[in-house]
């Protein structure tokens, strides 16, 4: 037999059993780390949208939350002149994220105090995140969370800035705009709706 075929076998061997270790660790770290919703597509246009329309002229957008970079990486994508930050206290899902981002060709930057045009992924607390650069800040977080989000945001984030969440809102600020992309019913209220603040 040829060598050839002995090595392509070897290398697939070997990429499986790579790939099955990476989905282990994926639902472990689902199941065990606890929530871990991705934006859906709908959302992700939706929130496109929002940005041009409030904030054409913003230079920086924080993902609060933001997992394994879904929505990072379509951002910036599609707002390429965003220095886009995705920020997570969990280093498996920035891990997964900084990987994305390399297999879909994106330059990116580890944040280590340099501003990049780039995706900026950090492994971090959001509540020891710094944000009074940030212009649109999202995030997509469980209900709890809210009030000590809405408090840190109320005390660091400039006047005008946007903060767009996801499904959960916050009990004192008064969204500008509701959006709601998932228009079938849920058991969860205000699943997949889009909250819209401006920072006063």
């Amino acid at each position: 037999m040829n060598p050839l075929i002995y090595i392509f076998v070897i290398l697939l061997l070997l990429f499986l059993n790579v790939s099955m270790v990476l989905l282990f660790v994926l639902a472990f770290d689902s199941i065990w780390r606890g929530h871990d919703l991705a934006t859906s597509q709908r959302a992700i246009k939706a929130l496109i949208k929002i940005i041009s329309r409030h904030k054409p002229d913003a230079k920086n957008f924080y993902d609060l939350g933001c997992g394994r970079g879904t929505l990072v990486l379509a951002v910036k994508r599609k707002l390429p002149c965003l220095r886009v930050y995705g920020i997570d206290n969990n280093e498996i899902r920035i891990f997964f994220a900084r990987l994305k981002s390399i297999f879909l060709g994106q330059k990116i930057n580890p944040v280590r105090n340099v501003i990049s045009n780039g995706v900026n992924f950090k492994k971090q607390d959001i509540f020891e995140t710094n944000l009074e650069n940030a212009d649109i800040v999202y995030t997509y977080l469980r209900y709890d969370l809210m009030p000590l989000l809405e408090k840190k945001l109320q005390d660091e984030l400039k006047q005008s800035a946007i903060v767009i969440t996801n499904t959960s809102n916050f009990p004192n600020w008064k969204p500008i705009e509701k959006i709601i992309t998932y228009p079938k019913v849920s058991k969860m209220p205000d699943f997949e709706t889009l909250f819209v603040y401006i920072k006063k």
